[in-house]
């Protein structure tokens, strides 16, 4: 037989249950004036300059309007990843690293607590929910950026039934969860456990070689709904999408009708502006590979030694490479498994990203000065030296662009400088 709770803990009991029920708003209404003036430094009158009227008098000035005022203006102060002091011999998994334990470490010193008060103001106010929606999809959009660098680096993708969102989202709630419990218990947490935590899931959850891909794919969208052809940059939603795709689930399993559909738009829109996958990696690729281009033209025109503009040419070269890692392996899998079957698919590739164009003045200019030989057709060597860089860059998701060149000049360079 149960004993009959006391009245004390049946009063903890009821009131442990209105506390759940109440409205959170009205911690916002319990802000003095006083204190609200003495933390922005200003005086009582300013406040009542700021939001004049009479609450009393059944008006919606002063203090009421204040409130409303902030809870429609909430926001978390989120200032994005950052990064510890800058280290150019940081490698890519470092660098990673430093961002999340800088944003582990806002998160534990308030961004956490703020990001709860935001989540409960929001539930009982539908202007805070809007105030505080685009704070929570930056911190989201954020994290999936940093997932997605680290599955491009891998040269792989998410493994199934995950998705590139479900995994950023997976471990953003974690970061969010370790920051709670460091609050609590401080000591239980470190940086060195967050990052060795989150670089073990996500070696466990990416794929290197695609071997977990999905036997279904979405539906394109084609019923109306919720379609916005007249976005402000539809190509740019179009390309972020198509580039998370292949992320997810490797080139050769993307449709143009998956495409259309991750990015709201009706296929033959979509067709329109791109008739096929190589047209919007063209597209995403063709301003990096314009860079490389420029910059070669600068030392071209201050006459940079041609050995010194070979690597930096090919170093930059390099870092557009792995800078596009999705799109650039996409491109490499169109050249060398769709010849066959479109041959157009070669053509419209060489026309636009033709990369070993990147460094061919260069090798003709060095040869006219006698600081490269003239063994081998210079067309040749300029193909096998950007397609080595093209090839490393992709498969050695650990080495920087740097590293890259120096490994393939190391083998090359021999051959083609001029003999002394």
């Amino acid at each position: 037989m149960t004993s009959r709770p006391t009245p004390r803990e049946q009063l903890l009991r009821a009131g442990s249950r209105l506390l759940s029920q109440v409205d959170v708003t009205d911690l916002a209404r319990s802000l003095s004036i006083s204190a609200v003036v003495n933390e922005a430094g200003l005086s009582q009158q300013t406040f009542h300059n700021t939001y004049p009227g009479k609450s009393r008098a059944g008006g919606t000035g002063g203090k009421e309007s204040f409130v409303e005022d902030l809870l429609e203006n909430l926001t978390l102060d989120y200032t994005g990843f950052q990064s510890a002091a800058a280290d150019g011999g940081r490698t890519a998994a470092e660098e990673r690293s430093a961002r999340i334990t800088g944003v582990f470490e806002d998160l534990a010193s308030g961004l956490l607590r703020r990001r709860m008060l935001a989540v409960l103001l929001a539930t009982d106010h539908d202007g805070a929910r809007k105030a505080v929606t685009p704070d929570f999809e930056r911190l989201d959009a954020d994290f999936r950026t940093l997932v997605g660098e680290a599955v491009q680096e891998r040269g792989g993708s998410v493994r199934q039934p995950l998705s590139l969102t479900g995994l950023s989202t997976v471990l953003g709630a974690l970061l969010d969860g370790l920051a709670l419990r460091g609050m609590l218990t401080p000591e239980a947490v470190t940086s060195g456990d967050i990052t060795q935590g989150i670089e073990s899931i996500l070696r466990w959850a990416i794929d290197p070689v695609h071997s977990d891909r999905p036997l279904e794919r979405p539906e394109s969208t084609d019923s109306g709904v919720d379609l916005d052809p007249l976005r402000d940059d539809l190509e740019a939603d179009i390309i972020s999408s198509t580039e998370t795709l292949f992320v997810d689930n490797g080139y050769f399993l993307v449709t143009l009708a998956d495409i259309a559909a991750a990015s709201r738009i009706r296929i033959e829109d979509l067709t329109r502006l791109f008739p096929s996958k190589i047209d919007i990696i063209i597209a995403a690729l063709k301003p990096h590979f314009e860079r490389v281009v420029r910059l070669r033209g600068i030392d071209e025109k201050l006459a940079v030694e041609p050995g010194v503009a070979l690597r930096r040419t090919l170093t930059a070269l390099g870092e557009f490479v792995i800078g596009n890692r999705a799109m650039s392996t996409g491109m490499l899998l169109a050249l060398s498994f769709e010849q066959l079957y479109q041959p157009t698919t070669v053509t419209t590739v060489l026309e636009n990203l033709y990369l070993p164009s990147a460094v061919l003045p260069i090798l003709e200019r060095g040869r006219d000065l006698g600081v490269f030989a003239g063994d081998a057709p210079v067309m040749e060597v300029a193909i096998m030296l950007t397609n080595n860089v093209l090839f490393r860059s992709l498969t050695r998701p650990t080495e920087s662009a740097a590293d890259v060149v120096d490994g393939v000049l190391r083998v090359l360079e021999p051959g083609i400088s001029a003999r002394q």
